[in-house]
């Protein structure tokens, strides 16, 4: 019986400690500072936070002078809040990131973006955890005794291209610098976890 506690007890840590570590890291726009039109530059914030898919943006800021308004990147570029993809006034607002891409927030309240540049993109690449396999190359050698496309002959068909039109990879982009990221969290939240196991398991 106190081996099979024992077990229980294990197994639970272990479960504990996996789902921390698929958990994102939660970044907080601004730091401390928040989200602000005075003191912070948003673009030089943006470019030292590296965001993966699976990750989450937090927005603080005094809802009755700030809010947080999703745009496309033409809107974003010209402070224009006017066809908004996502409207946020809380002011504590959580935004998770679950595919990957360029994300683009302005404040909406008269000259914030425009001439105190209260704006941010926010670049999310794929996640740690992506371990999807590209599809492998077809390199086999042709069966013995089929000779190789004659000279002077298409293998295609006239207009047709081994890649679909309009289909391409994203590109992730440059992330920035290591440092930035929380690497730690989730392995310093798995070794306590371990820790604590270890430690139970030897008082049973």
């Amino acid at each position: 019986m106190a081996d099979y506690t024992k077990s229980c007890v294990v197994l639970i840590f272990l479960m504990m400690a996996f789902l921390e570590g698929s958990m994102g890291a939660v970044y907080e726009v601004g730091d401390s500072a928040g989200w602000t039109d005075t003191g912070v530059d948003y673009e030089e914030w943006a470019s030292t936070h590296t965001f993966k898919v699976g990750d989450t943006a937090v927005f603080n800021y005094d809802n009755d002078n700030n809010d947080v308004i999703q745009v496309t990147e033409q809107n974003y570029n010209a402070c224009n809040s006017d066809d908004p993809i996502e409207t946020f006034n809380t002011g504590k607002d959580k935004v998770d990131f679950t595919t990957p891409g360029s994300f683009y927030y302005i404040c909406s309240f008269p000259n914030r973006c425009q001439d105190n540049k209260q704006k941010i993109e926010i670049k999310v690449s794929t996640s740690d955890n992506d371990t999807t396999p590209s599809p492998p190359s077809d390199t086999s050698p042709p069966p013995p005794g089929t000779n190789p496309t004659p000279p002077g002959k298409n293998p295609s068909p006239p207009g047709t291209n081994a890649t679909p039109p309009g289909t391409c990879k994203r590109n992730s982009g440059t992330a920035a610098s290591a440092s930035s990221r929380p690497l730690n969290k989730h392995l310093g939240g798995l070794l306590v976890f371990a820790s604590s196991a270890l430690a139970l398991y030897n008082l049973l």
